[in-house]
C-alpha cells in the first residue's frame, strides 16, 4: 500500500511557486514518486497573496485530481503527470475535493462556499455558506466576480471556513473549521436536493457535529467519522449521531518517542501570537484503510525542526506504528495538505 500526500510551503518572504504530489511507501516511507506542479503566488489586488502549493486529492475512474489555490489538476496515476485541468471565477483557496459520477466537488474557503462542476468545469451547483443560518450574521457574497486571484488579505467569510467535503450514499457531509475555538462544526445534506436545487436552504441542513477544535478532513469508516483537530494537533473520532467518542492528541515527548494521549475533553489551547497554538505540530491530512490510520502532522514557520512527517497509527490500539519524516532539500519549510490512499495499480 502506498499514499499520496500533498505539500505546501508557507514562507512569505521568497514564496515557493509549486506543490508537490509525493507517493510514500507505508512500510518504510520512502517517496516513491513526485510531480512538481506549479501555483500562483500573486494576487491580483496589492498587497495580498495566494498560498502556494498542492490540496486536496481524489481518485475517480482511473484518475486523480488535485487542487491548488484556483484550479482543479487532472493526473494520470500510472504516469504521474498532468493531463487536463479545469478553473472557474469561483475557485478561490480550494481545499478539499471529493469526485463521483455527480462531478467535482470542492470547498472553496475565500469565499466560503461549496462547488459542484461537471468535468468540463461548469457549475451544476453551488452552496454559499455566508448567506445561511451557519453564518450568526448572513451576507450576501458577489457571484459576479472573479475570485481566483484574491489573496489571503480578504477577510471577508470565516465564521465557517468549508475545508472539506465527503459524501456516504447520497449524505453529504461539510467540515467547516470555524474561527475560534470549539466553533468548528460539521453539516449534513442531501447530494440529490443541492443538485435539484442548485443550492440550499437552512431548512436542507442539519448539524452533524459541533464545538470541535479546528476540524479538517472527514472520513467514515466502520460506522465512526473521523476528523483532524487542528487547534489541538488532535485525531477526532464520532460516532454516526454526531457525538464525540474519543479524542487523541498526537505529539512528541523529550526523548523523541511518538505517543498518543486521550483527551476526555481538553480546555481550548491559549494561542501565543497571531494565529499560532502553543502546540509544536498540528494535524492536517488523513486517510483510512482498515486497521491503519495515517495522519499528517506540520510544524510552523520558523520552528527549529521544520518537518512534515506522516503517523501510522492502529485504529484499535490508538498506538502509533510507525512516523515517517518527509524530507524534500529543495523545499523549504514543507507542510503537508492532505494524506490519500493511492488507488491499486
Amino acid at each position: 500500500m502506498t499514499l499520496l500526500l500533498t505539500t505546501q510551503s508557507y514562507r512569505k518572504d521568497v514564496p515557493t511557486p509549486f506543490g508537490l504530489l509525493l507517493e510514500m511507501d507505508t512500510g518504510d516511507g520512502r517517496i516513491l514518486r513526485q510531480l512538481r506542479i506549479n501555483t500562483p503566488v500573486k494576487s491580483a489586488l496589492p498587497g495580498e497573496r495566494l498560498k502556494p502549493g498542492l490540496r486536496g486529492i481524489c481518485s475517480y475512474q482511473g484518475k486523480l485530481y488535485v487542487c491548488t489555490w484556483n484550479r482543479v489538476y487532472v493526473v494520470d496515476p500510472d504516469t504521474f503527470e498532468v493531463t487536463g485541468e479545469l478553473s472557474h471565477q469561483w475557485m478561490s483557496d480550494l481545499h478539499g475535493i471529493h469526485v463521483n459520477q455527480d462531478g467535482i466537488w470542492v470547498t472553496s474557503s475565500l469565499p466560503d462556499a461549496l462547488l459542484l462542476y461537471d468535468f468540463e468545469g461548469t457549475p451544476r451547483a453551488a452552496f454559499w455558506v455566508p448567506e445561511s443560518c451557519l453564518y450568526e450574521t448572513p451576507v450576501a457574497v458577489d457571484k459576479d466576480i472573479d475570485w481566483r486571484m484574491h489573496g489571503k488579505g480578504f477577510r471577508g467569510f470565516k465564521e465557517f471556513h468549508a475545508n472539506h467535503v465527503t459524501l456516504s450514499g447520497d449524505t453529504v457531509y461539510l467540515t467547516g473549521r470555524g474561527r475560534g475555538d470549539h466553533s468548528g462544526r460539521i453539516v449534513s445534506f442531501d447530494r440529490r436536493v443541492f443538485i435539484e436545487k442548485g443550492t440550499l436552504q437552512d431548512s436542507d441542513l442539519t448539524i452533524f457535529a459541533d464545538h470541535l477544535q479546528g476540524p479538517h478532513d472527514g472520513e467514515w469508516t466502520n460506522g465512526s467519522f473521523w476528523v483532524t483537530e487542528t487547534r489541538t494537533s488532535g485525531l477526532c473520532q464520532l460516532d454516526d449521531a454526531g457525538n464525540v467518542v474519543l479524542r487523541v492528541q498526537v505529539g512528541t515527548d523529550d526523548g523523541g518517542k511518538s505517543f498518543m494521549r486521550v483527551m476526555l475533553y481538553l480546555k481550548a489551547l491559549f494561542r501565543s501570537g497571531k494565529r499560532r497554538f502553543s502546540i509544536t505540530r498540528w494535524t492536517r491530512g488523513l486517510a483510512i484503510s482498515g486497521a491503519d490510520i495515517f495522519v499528517g502532522q506540520s510544524t510552523w514557520a520558523g520552528d527549529d525542526v521544520a518537518r512534515a512527517r506522516v503517523v501510522h497509527i492502529d485504529a484499535a490500539s490508538h498506538e502509533i506504528r510507525n512516523t515517517f519524516y518527509v524530507d524534500i532539500p529543495f523545499y523549504p519549510e514543507t507542510r503537508i495538505f492532505q494524506v490519500y490512499i493511492a488507488p491499486a495499480a
